[in-house]
């Protein structure tokens, strides 16, 4: 496997399973040449865990332990800043619940390098998704005025698309001096999708690349429930709704926020308040975050989600 010298793998933990972090990062730790772990605040924290991973890769691990839940966004930021002082060319983007698979890295930074060669200003890469429980492939996304359309991952090696996931992204530096770090206010939910369109305003282009590839686990647990037909649903903890409707209606205002998406993302989200406000385990919950996401979003709150809640 060949290591990158100059990417910096940024990894954000909170409470995690030991054990599947310990996978996490020893799938990615010889892929680059550090890994940065940004612990935000995790009550099941000890520092125990780290001895074996000092063996095996010294001092290409580092910790950066937060006090508090500072949120995705912030503690993105800290590993870029870590990234930037420490001279890396490229930040690798990932969490707790994605473990990369072998050359994963070096695809998606072979395809940025000829991309620039064609003077593509390339904001970030990212790869498809191997689901952990099912093995299906995900998919890029472009938007347009009909919703959200599925790309054709056979058409090409790399795609032109218009979202990429925060976990996995590989993101040049260069291009987050020009856009910006990630948005702190948004605390978690759609912290990736506003910073890929304030790229493609800046004129960044974002690619997914075919044949780079991680698998992932999507939202906290699932069930099979029958909606017109059979499906298996993820299904997040409540206070997840808070945060994806709040921030939904906070990029609304945003003018960088292209329509189609503005127009996309409504219809989804009255599916998903009509959905999961029926077939939820704890349906009550979740329309109650939603909400409680909703009035927050008119009110222009941002940050962590109120105590009182």
């Amino acid at each position: 496997m060949k290591h990158l010298d100059d990417v910096v793998a940024v990894l954000v933990t909170y409470n995690p399973h030991w054990e599947s972090l310990y996978a996490c990062i020893e799938a990615v730790a010889d892929q680059v040449s550090h890994v940065a772990v940004i612990d935000n605040g995790s009550s099941n924290f000890s520092p125990d865990w780290l001895n074996k991973l000092n063996e095996r890769f010294g001092t290409r691990l580092h910790l950066l332990p937060q006090s508090v839940n500072l949120g995705v966004g912030a503690a993105h930021n800290i590993g870029i800043r870590w990234a930037q002082k420490h001279g890396s060319v490229f930040v690798l983007l990932l969490d707790q619940d994605s473990q990369v698979l072998p050359g994963m890295v070096e695809r998606l930074r072979s395809a940025y390098f000829n991309l620039v060669r064609m003077d593509v200003p390339v904001a970030g890469l990212g790869p498809r998704f191997r689901d952990s429980d099912n093995g299906t492939l995900s998919r890029f996304v472009k938007v347009g005025v009909l919703g959200f359309t599925l790309l054709d991952c056979q058409a090409s090696s790399v795609l032109k698309t218009d979202l990429l996931v925060s976990s996995g992204l590989l993101l040049p530096l260069s291009a987050i001096e020009t856009v910006g770090l990630m948005d702190e206010g948004l605390f978690i939910d759609h912290v990736d999708t506003e910073w890929c369109f304030r790229a493609r305003a800046k004129g960044f282009q974002l690619f997914g690349v075919n044949d780079a590839v991680m698998t992932h686990q999507l939202g906290q647990r699932r069930k099979k429930i029958w909606f017109l037909r059979p499906r298996i649903i993820p299904f997040h903890h409540p206070f997840r709704y808070y945060y994806i409707f709040r921030n939904s209606v906070l990029l609304y205002r945003r003018p960088y926020m292209p329509w189609t998406w503005k127009l996309a993302d409504i219809s989804y989200r009255l599916r998903m308040l009509v959905f999961f406000g029926l077939v939820a385990p704890d349906r009550l919950a979740c329309l109650r975050m939603m909400a409680l996401g909703l009035l927050d979003g008119l009110k222009g709150i941002t940050g962590k989600q109120r105590k009182n809640l």
